[in-house]
């Protein structure tokens, strides 16, 4: 058990980074389809559907625990109190804004947010990435 922990406390970030583009794919993918099959049948769905504890309710679910693993472990390496803070600070909003559609809470802005989220989460976990790597090369140097 030991050994998982490890791995994956040292591979959080990429663990991470995936979880994140796979969430953003899907995302965007889901939004694209609803909003183009809705025009083709012209029914208007203000451009989102129904959020169901269904297969992609549970993929959505998956993501928030995915996310939620590698941002703990990503920020237990973190080298800044400060990075740590933002990377929790862009989790939180990605798992409410996820969870507040499933409650029928859906306006334009909150996907907006969900996409924030993620992108920052990508662009936080490959800079503690290029940290921790810069570390432990200066770490080489001495």
């Amino acid at each position: 058990m030991c050994s998982f922990k490890n791995t994956l406390e040292k591979n959080s970030d990429q663990i991470g980074i995936t979880g994140s583009l796979i969430c953003l794919v899907h995302c965007i993918l889901t939004s694209g389809i609803i909003l183009g099959s809705s025009f083709i049948s012209h029914h208007a769905h203000h451009g989102h559907h129904h959020h169901t504890f269904d297969f992609w309710g549970i993929v959505d679910l998956s993501m928030i625990l995915v996310s939620g693993v590698a941002v703990y472990f990503a920020t237990r390496k973190c080298l800044k109190h400060t990075h740590s803070k933002l990377m929790w600070v862009c989790y939180l909003a990605y798992l409410a804004s996820t969870i507040s559609k499933y409650l029928g809470f859906e306006p334009l802005e909150l996907s907006l947010l969900s996409y924030a989220a993620s992108i920052s989460l990508i662009g936080l976990h490959i800079k503690n990435i290029y940290k921790a790597r810069k570390s432990l090369l200066q770490q080489k140097a001495i």
